[in-house]
């Protein structure tokens, strides 16, 4: 495996611990929180080295690694509804939380697609 698939690895457990504690805020948001900026990053890193949008964009890939792109991708704007609802639902908003639910359980159903066809991309 590569660094950058170690990183998503990494940035998947957390997720997934995060998701798992979600009962226990002050266990859940560091850990749903470290993972989304793990993940954010990572893009951004995978962007600035190898201009990862616009090869994305070319279609060049194979079927695998732009299905692992798509379903990363989705995961990774859905990451920021989730985020602001979070920040809201801290904030005392309670009626949030329903939405922050349903769209971080899709969010983590994407990035779950998305992790288990980043191993397609293994040569």
């Amino acid at each position: 495996m590569t660094a950058n698939m170690w990183v998503a690895t990494l940035a998947y457990v957390l997720l997934l611990l995060g998701l798992l504690a979600r009962r226990r805020r002050r266990v859940h948001v560091p850990l749903v929180v470290s993972g989304i900026l793990l993940d954010v990053g990572l893009v951004l890193s995978l962007q600035l080295e190898r201009h990862a949008v616009q090869t994305a964009f070319s279609f060049s890939l194979g079927l695998l690694a732009q299905i692992h792109i798509g379903l990363s991708t989705v995961a990774l704007i859905l990451y920021f509804p989730v985020a602001f609802l979070g920040i809201r639902i801290l904030l005392g908003h309670s009626s949030s939380r329903t939405l922050h639910r349903r769209l971080a359980l899709l969010a983590f159903s994407f990035r779950t697609g998305g992790f288990l066809f980043m191993f397609s991309l293994l040569d």
